[in-house]
């Protein structure tokens, strides 16, 4: 009610100041306000009338109106600022999945890697005592039938040497004789060698 009352001062003011002005004014220019002072107070009147039931009717519920959508921006900007700290939580868990997760792959990839070296590794391994195996049966192989050449050879040699025909007996003792005498320097060889 305060704020009526000292509205009304107000414009009474401005009406007591219009009427002076226009008194001092009248003979130089027309005024604006050409009316009498009852029309001055029946616009203040009716100006003071308009703000009381602005006030009443209009006012309140602008204002009601207006801290309810300054709340309701609060809310949004509050919720608005939640949904951010919650986005940022779930960044932050991604970054460290995806961490963990390039930090696995690595971990898999060197074991793996590590696992195929080894597997390699024995792989080559097999490979070359396989070889070697086979290089050594083929020498033992080799060695026989070079033994048994040796001993055809020597039958041979011996019957012409001798003129006269070996029996059997003759010549399994004659080739177990050379091939005695062919190890036993083939194995001063190998020593001598060694």
């Amino acid at each position: 009610m305060k704020k009526v009352s000292t509205a009304i001062l107000f414009a009474l003011l401005f009406v007591r100041i219009a009427i002076g002005e226009d008194a001092a004014h009248a003979e130089e220019s027309t005024s604006i306000f050409s009316g009498t002072f009852a029309d001055a107070l029946w616009a203040v009147i009716a100006f003071s009338t308009l703000v009381i039931v602005l006030s009443l009717v209009a006012w309140k519920p602008l204002l009601k109106n207006l801290n309810a959508r300054e709340d309701h921006i609060k809310q949004q900007i509050g919720d608005a600022e939640n949904a951010k700290i919650k986005a940022e939580e779930i960044l932050d868990g991604y970054k460290k999945q995806s961490h963990e997760m390039l930090e696995q792959a690595t971990r898999y990839a060197n074991q793996t890697g590590k696992e195929l070296i080894e597997q390699a590794r024995k792989e080559a391994t097999a490979i070359t005592e396989r070889a070697n195996s086979e290089i050594s049966n083929a020498q033992n192989v080799a060695s026989q039938q070079l033994w048994h050449m040796a001993g055809n050879m020597l039958i041979a040699i011996s019957h012409e040497v001798l003129g006269r025909t070996i029996t059997p007996e003759d010549n399994k003792r004659l080739i177990h004789e050379a091939i005695g005498k062919l190890q036993e320097e083939s194995l001063k060889n190998d020593n001598f060698e060694s």
